[in-house]
C-alpha cells in the first residue's frame, strides 16, 4: 500500500517536472525586465499545495487508524460442541481472520465449521 502511495507521488512530481521544463522551452527568450511578479499563479499554488498537504495529511491519518485499531486487543471465546468448556485466548484484531486466527502466543487456531466464536474487546 505504501509503495503505490510513492509512486503516485513519483508520477505526479515527474508530470510536474516534465510540464514545466515543457513551458520553459516553448516561451521565447526575451530579455529580462524588473517587473512584478505575476500574482494569477499564486492562488493556483496555494491551491496546489494545500491538496497535496490535506492529502498527505489524510493518508498519515488513515494509516494510524489502521495500525492503532489492528491492535486492539480482543478476547475471544471458543465454544465447541466436542469440549464441555468454552476456550478462551486473547488475539490482536489485525490477526482474527474469517475461519482462524493467531494469538497473542504466536499459536494458529482454525475453527471448524460448529465452532462458535464470542469476540470481546478488553479494557486496557
Amino acid at each position: 500500500m505504501v509503495t503505490k502511495v510513492l509512486l503516485t507521488l513519483l508520477v505526479i512530481v515527474l508530470a510536474y517536472l516534465y510540464l514545466r521544463r515543457r513551458m520553459n522551452r516553448n516561451t521565447p527568450q526575451r530579455p529580462r525586465v524588473k517587473t512584478e511578479p505575476v500574482s494569477s499563479d499564486t492562488p493556483v499554488k496555494t491551491i496546489a499545495i494545500l491538496f497535496v498537504l490535506v492529502s498527505f495529511t489524510l493518508t498519515v491519518g488513515f494509516f494510524v487508524y489502521r495500525w492503532i485499531d489492528g491492535n486492539q486487543l480482543l478476547r475471544v471465546t471458543l465454544i465447541s460442541p466436542q469440549s464441555s468448556e468454552p476456550l478462551y485466548y486473547q488475539v490482536h484484531k489485525s490477526e482474527l481472520q474469517e475461519r482462524s486466527f493467531t494469538t497473542t502466543d504466536g499459536q494458529i487456531i482454525r475453527i471448524g465449521g460448529q465452532d462458535r466464536l464470542q469476540i470481546e474487546t478488553v479494557a486496557d
